[in-house]
């Protein structure tokens, strides 16, 4: 069995997305604490909000994460951490990978965030996204993890204590001995992280058959994506959600989360930004925002929204990102308790804020609204989720999402 640990919750929908494309039966939970069984599950993937937190609580809560997995069964283990490397100088991606390393005694970890599908392309150890390096993208200006350097061998080398080396495009396109036996030169010499390129699907394809014995890997879903495909594909059945309207609750700042809140708002769909007073709560907020959704038509989704671009964020107000996620848990609860089935969540910090809140723990994945972005099934609640990263989904997701439920 596959055990996955991902550093956010929109970072382990993607994951679980990319293992169930592969045809893997895949059992995603939001907590390390998942029971006694993991079923017919041939991956399980755990979800944490360990992105942007002190680097011990990080590794702490990643240690009882795979202590958890390893009790259900687990024999191979992935980091997944974003496609663009969201970090900053003391981790989190490199304390973690580290203390994982450790635990299952493991010397050397192979580690790439490539992601082609997502346009996420690593070149001498240089991370793409698209065709501009990361440092030359919206993440440079990230209000928490501002990428100032697109070299993934640099980024990583002050968050951990072992050498860092990197294996070029053209030791991959050499094939799968080449890359073992780089990996083993790698291992020989003492590094401890060693970042391959990769710019196409095949090439993953070639890392994931190098590192066919490997007890732990790292990076983005991308390279679990190819790794899952070389195992027994399962008869599981994908399922979808129900009819019925649509909550859509964004609060990422990203460029493609902002262009699909214009396209929502140009089709005409009702949408609510919430906008907070200096001095004003969480709950104040969640209020305002509750008493608008009540006003609107009862079969008809909508949008409540937070996000902004950088410039018209209000620098009065301290952890404004804190305030706007908490309300949106608030509102998600609230919205779930007056029966309400289908819910999109737009960015990762507001992602994991709502899933705190509903207290959602495990979820089987369904069919994908969008690459990385699938509906997960909260049957506790009776609840369907799409957890989306800021920066997926085409320009049209909120409009599709919404009209999808309308329309069943």
């Amino acid at each position: 069995m596959i055990g996955v640990i991902a550093d956010d919750v929109t970072g382990a929908t993607d994951v679980a997305a990319a293992l169930s494309r592969s045809g893997l039966r895949t059992l995603l939970s939001l907590t390390a604490d998942i029971g006694e069984g993991a079923g017919d599950a041939d991956a399980i993937v755990i979800g944490l909000k360990t992105r942007s937190i002190a680097v011990e609580e990080a590794v702490a809560q990643s240690l009882a994460a795979l202590a958890a997995l390893q009790r259900l069964g687990a024999d191979r283990f992935y980091l997944k951490y974003c496609s663009t490397f969201d970090s900053t100088a003391e981790g989190n991606i490199g304390s973690v990978t580290e203390a994982l390393a450790a635990a299952l005694g493991t010397d050397l970890v192979v580690t790439t965030p490539a992601a082609p599908l997502h346009g996420r392309t690593v070149y001498r150890g240089h991370l793409f996204v698209g065709d501009a390096l990361l440092h030359e993208t919206h993440m440079r200006e990230h209000p928490v993890t501002p990428m100032r350097d697109s070299s993934v061998p640099r980024l990583l080398a002050p968050q951990v204590s072992g050498t860092v080396d990197m294996l070029p495009l053209e030791t991959v396109r050499d094939g799968a001995e080449s890359v073992r036996a780089g990996i083993a030169a790698a291992a020989a010499s003492g590094i401890g992280h060693l970042v391959v390129d990769a710019v196409i699907e095949v090439d993953l394809a070639v890392i994931a058959e190098a590192v066919d014995g490997d007890v732990l890997v790292a990076g983005s879903a991308g390279l679990i994506g190819a790794i899952a495909l070389r195992r027994p594909a399962s008869d599981r059945v994908v399922a979808g959600p129900p009819s019925g309207r649509t909550a859509i609750l964004a609060g990422s700042c990203s460029r493609r989360t902002l262009e699909q809140i214009a396209r929502f708002r140009a089709s005409g769909g009702d949408a609510f930004q919430l906008v907070a007073e200096p001095g004003e709560s969480a709950a104040e907020l969640a209020e305002g925002a509750l008493a608008w959704w009540d006003e609107r038509p009862v079969d008809a989704s909508a949008l409540i929204y937070s996000s902004s671009p950088a410039e018209e964020r209000d620098s009065r107000i301290p952890e404004l990102g804190a305030l706007y996620e908490q309300t949106a848990g608030l509102i998600a609860t609230q919205l779930a308790d007056r029966g309400l089935r289908r819910m999109l969540i737009a960015g990762g910090e507001t992602s994991g804020e709502v899933v705190k809140a509903l207290g959602t723990r495990t979820a089987v994945v369904g069919e994908e609204a969008a690459l990385g972005a699938p509906w997960i099934h909260d049957a506790d609640r009776d609840l369907h989720l799409i957890l989306k990263s800021g920066n997926f989904g085409d320009p049209e997701l909120f409009v599709d999402v919404a009209r999808s439920g309308e329309s069943r």
